[in-house]
C-alpha cells in the first residue's frame, strides 16, 4: 500500500511495526472522529457497483508518542494472499452484518460519525 504524505504534514523516522509514521505536532487537533487527519476510502466490489468505506483517524493513525503518529496499516510484503486485511483497530466503531445464507456483508458508517459509539449504542 502506497501513503501519499499530505501537504503540511511531515514524515519521520518509522516506528515498529509500523512504516508511515510522520510528525503529530503537524496534524490540526481532533474532531468528532478522531485525530484530523485525510479520511482514507477503500473501493469494494457491491450489488450495485463500487461501494466505499470510509475510515477515519481515530481508525487510521495510532499516536506512538507525543510526538509521532503512525499510519495504523501494517505492511504485508511482497506474496499477500489477500488483498486487504482489516483490523481490529479499522473496525472499531463500525457496525458490521455478515449474512451468510447469501455470503454477503454489510457495514454502517462510521458511528462517530453519529455523535455515538459502540459502547454506547443500544443493541
Amino acid at each position: 500500500m502506497a501513503f501519499i504524505v499530505p501537504t503540511g504534514i511531515s514524515k519521520v523516522t518509522s516506528v515498529a511495526p509500523f512504516k508511515d509514521c510522520f510528525d503529530a505536532q503537524n496534524v490540526a487537533g481532533k474532531d468528532m472522529t478522531g485525530p484530523n487527519v485525510p479520511k482514507i476510502e477503500f473501493g469494494l466490489p457491491g450489488k450495485t457497483g463500487e461501494v466505499t468505506w470510509g475510515f477515519y483517524g481515530a481508525n487510521t493513525v495510532v499516536k506512538v508518542s507525543e510526538m509521532v503518529m503512525c499510519l495504523a496499516f501494517y505492511d504485508g510484503g511482497k506474496n499477500l494472499n489477500d488483498w486487504i486485511v482489516i483490523g481490529t483497530h479499522q473496525l472499531q466503531e463500525y457496525l458490521l452484518e455478515f449474512d451468510l445464507s447469501t455470503s454477503t456483508f454489510s457495514f454502517s458508517d462510521s458511528l462517530l460519525l453519529h455523535y455515538t459509539n459502540c459502547s454506547t449504542s443500544p443493541s
